[in-house]
C-alpha cells in the first residue's frame, strides 16, 4: 500500500466526494474486505456497496488484492491503494487550512475506532520493565517553541523510517498510532 495517492482527475475527486464512499474507503484503509463484509459492517445492502466499490475501483482508488472461492462464489477482497488520498496541487491548487483540519478530524475518527476496538489491557500500565508491556496507551500535551516542534517532527520521522526499514513485511505484532497537532494560539 502506498503512503499517499494523489487524485489527478476530476472524476477521481467526484468518486471520493460521496459520504458512503468515504466510509467504505476508511474501512478499506484498515484491512482488505469483501463487499459482503462491508455490507454487514455498515448495515447497507450489498448491491449498494458493490456499486460504490465499482466506482472507487474504476477510478483507481481501491484495488482487488486477492480472490477466494467460497461455496462456488468468487469473493474479491478490496483494499485502498494508499493510507492518504488527497487532491493533487494541479487538481485543487487552493487547498487551505480548513481542508487540513478535515484531514485531522478524519485521522481522529480512525484513531477513535482503534481505541474502541483495543483490548482493555492496552490501557493498563504495569510497573516494571517496558519490555514486558504487551500493549500501551498514553496521551500528553506539551508546548514547544517552533524550533523544538520542528526538531520533534524530525525525530518522529527518523523513528518511523527506522521501523519501515526494519520490517516491511506488514506482519507487525504491535500497532502504533500517532496523531500530532500544532497551534500557535491563533483565533478565528
Amino acid at each position: 500500500m502506498q503512503k499517499v495517492f494523489y487524485l489527478t482527475q476530476i472524476e477521481q475527486l467526484k468518486a471520493v466526494s460521496d459520504p458512503l464512499r468515504i466510509t467504505i474507503l476508511s474501512n478499506l484503509i484498515e484491512k482488505p474486505q469483501t463487499g459482503q463484509q462491508l455490507s454487514q459492517t455498515l448495515g447497507i445492502p450489498r448491491s449498494k456497496i458493490h456499486y460504490h466499490l465499482g466506482e472507487l475501483e474504476k477510478n483507481g482508488i481501491i484495488e482487488v488484492v486477492r480472490k477466494e472461492e467460497k461455496k462456488g462464489i468468487m469473493q474479491k477482497f478490496y483494499r485502498a491503494v494508499a493510507r492518504s488520498i488527497i487532491p493533487s496541487d494541479e487538481l485543487m491548487p487552493l487547498v487551505d487550512s480548513r481542508s487540513v483540519r478535515q484531514l485531522g478530524l478524519e485521522a481522529i475518527t480512525g484513531l477513535k475506532k482503534k481505541i474502541l476496538e483495543a483490548p482493555l489491557t492496552a490501557f493498563e500500565f504495569r510497573p516494571g520493565s517496558i519490555e514486558d508491556q504487551t500493549s500501551y496507551f498514553t496521551q500528553f500535551d506539551v508546548r514547544l517553541e517552533p524550533e523544538e516542534f520542528a526538531e520533534f517532527l524530525l525525530e518522529v520521522e527518523k523513528v518511523l523510517e527506522k521501523i519501515k526499514k526494519r520490517d516491511g513485511s506488514g506482519n507487525d505484532k504491535f500497532s502504533v498510532g500517532f496523531l500530532g497537532f500544532s497551534s500557535r494560539g491563533s483565533k478565528e
